[in-house]
């Protein structure tokens, strides 16, 4: 079964909020339902569990408000979902961004002042790269990439510098440095004719 790019995309965005959601405390996803789900008056309905112990009832909610979260990022296009979370401070969510990102499979090389890499990019925006990796980097770590992009049968070697911007337990979220309007214009055509 082939998926299109917008379920792609939309499952990414899912997977990551799963990990985001389960570490939040229930002052943070009432705040996340009031902007999944806002009402007309701007406020929605507070979630009720049956008269329960305070501690179960606690649990209840927490459960109940974590299930509602999921059950609207489900219902909402991804376009919507991302302008809603643009909305959410929460350190968790800094992962939303402007541009739109490409779930991919690309081998890339990388390098920093200290060791050369190869891994590969697991999805690509035409501001940065998410890099799988389990090495250990820090934030604001230079690093130079080298990975090749396919448009039709043109084969195109891609060479830019970056800054490490996001670490997750999986990989690196890296931003381009000193992007060439040349360089912009390929990726943006790239991305748009997918």
């Amino acid at each position: 079964m082939q998926y299109s790019v917008e379920q792609i995309e939309k499952h990414t965005i899912v997977t990551r909020l799963s990990v985001s959601i389960y570490k939040m405390e229930n002052e943070q996803l009432d705040k996340l339902l009031d902007l999944l789900e806002p009402g007309p008056d701007g406020r929605r309905h507070p979630i009720i569990p049956p008269k329960i112990s305070m501690e179960k009832r606690n649990q209840q909610i927490r459960s109940l408000m974590i299930a509602r979260i999921f059950v609207l990022i489900n219902q909402l296009k991804k376009e919507t979902l991302l302008q809603r979370l643009h909305k959410f401070d929460h350190m968790d969510f800094r992962w939303v961004r402007e541009f739109p990102r490409l779930s991919c499979f690309l081998s890339v090389d990388f390098a920093t002042k200290e060791k050369a890499y190869r891994s590969c990019i697991r999805d690509i925006s035409a501001s940065g790269v998410f890099i799988e990796t389990s090495d250990i980097f820090a934030i604001g770590q230079e690093i130079a990439l080298c990975f090749i992009l396919t448009e039709a049968d043109e084969t195109l070697p891609f060479r830019i510098k970056g800054a490490v911007t996001r670490i997750y337990p999986d990989g690196i979220g890296v931003q381009y440095k000193n992007m060439t309007k040349y360089q912009q214009e390929i990726l943006n055509a790239l991305l748009k004719g997918r």
